[in-house]
């Protein structure tokens, strides 16, 4: 009786044939998995940069003027931007207060960059005190620097200004935060108006303009209304009749 099997040869091809697409499976399964995980760190990373970028975006729209007393009692500007510790720091309104607590609607908030990391570091109260800590936030991972610029009405960037400089006032913040992940992410963040407060400088007096103005409004010219009748000319005309 002739027995029916696989030879050895046999057998050795198909363990062969087995181990290729085995191998090839998992190559392809690792390949899956690496793109996945790769596809979920962008991923977070966009979703970190947005919430981040959205943080800031209302700290700068919701910015005050409103200068404030540091730990050793010095008077800091409203915008601060590459005065002491922080690269720029500032006071903004619409601080939420569910609870009702009794304290201000104001917050000063400041930027900086520690270990990669950007920084959000926010006050409880303006005008600080020697033992008055912040609470620090971590916004972004990965952070190789943070540089902010003064934008001037010509276009010229500076690192700051000072009292001196009066007649020419920054109209704008420009904020480039160097990332790992997305290079040079550069934010301009438009003044209002009224910059006196704007790192250190101070608010600049009225000029002769302004004070003709006031007089003008404390005491407007009266002119002769057009309907009132031109004045008669004199009976003594000094003709002879």
């Amino acid at each position: 009786m002739r027995r029916l099997g696989f030879t050895l040869l046999e057998v050795l091809i198909a363990m062969a044939i087995f181990s290729i697409v085995g191998l090839a499976s998992f190559q392809l399964l690792q390949s899956v998995r690496g793109i996945d995980r790769a596809t979920n760190q962008q991923t977070a990373a966009y979703r970190e940069l947005v919430r981040s970028l959205s943080i800031m975006d209302r700290d700068f729209i919701q910015l005050v003027y409103r200068e404030i007393r540091d730990e050793l009692g010095d008077r800091r500007a409203a915008v601060s931007v590459n005065e002491g510790y922080y690269p720029i720091e500032l006071t903004r309104q619409g601080w939420n207060n569910p609870l009702q607590r009794p304290r201000s609607e104001l917050q000063r908030v400041g930027y900086q960059v520690v270990e990669g990391e950007l920084q959000r570091h926010l006050w409880f109260v303006l005008d600080r005190a020697e033992d008055t800590e912040p609470v620090v936030q971590t916004l972004m991972s990965g952070i190789q620097g943070l540089s902010v610029y003064l934008v001037m009405a010509d276009g010229d960037r500076r690192e700051s200004i000072s009292g001196d400089d009066l007649d020419e006032l920054p109209v704008a913040i420009e904020l480039t935060i160097s990332s790992d992940n997305w290079g040079d992410i550069t934010r301009f963040y438009d003044l209002p108006v009224f910059v006196g407060e704007v790192a250190g400088a101070a608010i600049a007096p009225e000029g002769e303009e302004g004070e003709r103005a006031d007089e003008d409004i404390e005491s407007p010219r009266t002119e002769p209304s057009p309907t009132s009748p031109p004045p008669r000319p004199s009976s003594d005309s000094g003709v002879d009749a």
